[in-house]
């Protein structure tokens, strides 16, 4: 899958996303998308669409290994800037699973 193709979908998921990073910084939340959602992003057979991301102080950890709907769901975030400043100073662990089930950590 090409960096890009998620964009549309967390752009239209950002405002949730942003109740949900701030709800995180008192007990982990979590945002379910169904399959029909995630096969208009890449609709082949079989597609893993997990991926962890660590974000520290408004920067990703590492971005080895981590599949392009995740470079852009940090690009969405990093691009909002209530979320850019909420970032800054915050450890955010944001990981989906194979179930299509994403999960906020903030500390």
């Amino acid at each position: 899958m090409n960096e890009g193709k998620s964009i549309a979908l967390w752009t239209k998921y950002l405002p949730a996303m942003r109740i949900l990073l701030k709800k995180a910084m008192n007990e982990e939340q979590q945002l379910a998308f169904s399959k029909i959602e995630l096969q208009a992003v890449d609709n082949r057979k079989n597609v893993n669409f997990s991926f962890d991301l660590e974000i520290s102080n408004g920067k990703v950890e590492s971005t080895v290994g981590i599949p392009s709907m995740g470079k852009d769901l940090f690009n969405v975030l990093n691009g909002d800037l209530l979320v850019r400043k909420f970032m800054v100073d915050k450890k955010i662990v944001i990981q989906m699973n194979r179930s299509s089930l994403v999960t906020f950590r903030c500390n």
